[in-house]
């Protein structure tokens, strides 16, 4: 069966897969096919179904159990799309970043994504010009690509009017970017988008339709109500969640530490069970230290498996599972260093000349100690120039001057930056670093 896979930029390409392979395997095909290895966790594939939702595939289940295949004689469709979003300094392959970005343009052009402020808007417009078309050029300046973001609004856009000039102010920002490499450029948009508040939701539409919104993001659950302010509920103020048919029912604390109740109903059964599973997946990958066998081993079974289930509990006929989530944010992070880690010392390994054992040793130890203090001495955000400058008061040192610049908060322990101070390396460490 071929499956024609979309990503966020419209580009289509196809892969071929079993109907009776679990999700997976078709996404792990789709991740080598793009060069991204050991953080294809972050990513899901969609397909609709046959009332034009937008659902995820479970990765754990076969694909003909859950989308129609038409006899296997058309191709299946489905859209790679980013399913648990991260800090970008979090990313260690540009591949992972570039897909993250396009996935995070299409957020900004669709308004699912909405700036701070115009300032914000001007910048985000501007990182989105660099990253495409890179150096603004006066001779030939890219207005298509800033007409293709121009819907690109902020927050509470009613009451703050859009700005005259707010081209002139995009280019300006545009010019500030001058020698940014297209890649560096993605990276600051993301660093970007990072920081709002919803970075990372996924909305589901309560009934009555439009008037409550329920967005599920890394912190927790956010209830949106028209004419109300929005309620945030984090992860650890969940007591239970459950889906019954249309119907979903949440049970927290509230603010006061008041037990309260939402119940709500939504479109259709699917959508139900969708933020159910959207609740649990996400506080899993993002709060928890490793998923636990109660998330990985529910499951539930169709009216045949639940007949032969009565006498054979064993049985694996009709079983689904009801999550599919491997790893949480922390171990996909280390799985990706280590085996990108061991990638490279196989390669540097390959490379090597053959010559005396004890010489070839001596050379292969001093040849990885160099390297894994190039690696520590190379800034973390940019991954080109030389680390330079350590973030006060908590003294990391992970960045070179002209990344410390545009940071905020430190990447490592996401404390508030009071100064960025110049570091300044032996003169002979340096020379021999650069050699």
């Amino acid at each position: 069966m071929w499956c024609l896979i979309s990503q966020p930029n419209s580009v289509v390409f196809e892969v071929r897969c079993d109907p009776k392979s679990i999700g997976e395997e078709c996404l792990e095909k789709v991740c080598k096919y793009l060069g991204i290895s050991n953080e294809s966790d972050y990513f899901g594939l969609k397909y609709e179904s046959n009332k034009g939702e937008e659902l995820w595939l479970n990765l754990r289940n076969p694909i003909d159990r859950q989308v129609n295949c038409h006899g296997h004689t058309s191709p299946l469709r489905l859209a790679l799309r980013v399913k648990f979003w991260v800090p970008p300094h979090l990313l260690l392959q540009e591949n992972t970043r570039h897909q993250f970005y396009l996935h995070a343009r299409i957020d900004l052009e669709e308004k699912r994504l909405l700036g701070c402020d115009w300032d914000s808007v001007a910048r985000l417009m501007a990182l989105i010009a660099q990253a495409e078309s890179g150096d603004y050029d006066p001779i030939h300046p890219p207005h298509n690509t800033y007409m293709q973001v121009s819907t690109i609004t902020p927050m509470n856009s009613e009451t703050q009017p859009k700005p005259l000039d707010l081209l002139q102010m995009t280019i300006n920002e545009h010019k500030k970017y001058k020698g940014m490499k297209r890649s560096t450029a993605e990276y600051w948009l993301l660093k970007e988008i990072a920081e709002f508040e919803n970075y990372g939701e996924e909305l589901f539409n309560a009934k009555p339709h439009g008037a409550i919104m329920l967005g599920v993001g890394p912190h927790g659950i956010t209830i949106y109500e028209k004419n109300k302010e929005k309620q945030l509920i984090s992860f650890t103020n969940i007591i239970s969640a459950s889906s019954h048919r249309r119907s979903f029912k949440l049970e927290y604390l509230s603010m006061e530490d008041k037990e309260s109740l939402l119940e709500t109903k939504l479109d259709s059964n699917h959508i139900a069970s969708s933020l159910y599973r959207a609740i649990t997946e996400k506080h899993a990958f993002y709060s928890c230290e490793t998923v636990r066998s109660a998330v990985t081993t529910q499951f539930i079974r169709d009216l045949k498996g639940t007949i032969v289930s009565i006498f054979n509990e064993d049985s694996t006929l009709g079983k689904k599972y009801v999550f599919d989530i491997r790893r949480t944010c922390r171990e996909v992070y280390d799985n990706a260093r280590r085996a990108l880690y061991l990638e490279n010392n196989i390669q540097m390994s390959a490379q090597e000349k053959p010559g005396c054992g004890h010489d070839r040793d001596h050379c292969k130890d001093s040849e990885e100690r160099l390297t894994r203090l190039m690696d520590a001495l190379t800034c973390k955000i940019c991954m080109d120039c030389q680390i330079d400058s350590v973030f006060l008061p908590c003294a990391h040192v992970v960045a070179c001057q002209s990344c410390a610049a545009r940071c905020d908060r430190c990447p490592l322990c996401r404390s508030d930056i009071t100064q960025a101070q110049k570091l300044y390396l032996p003169g002979e460490f340096r020379q021999q670093i650069q050699c």
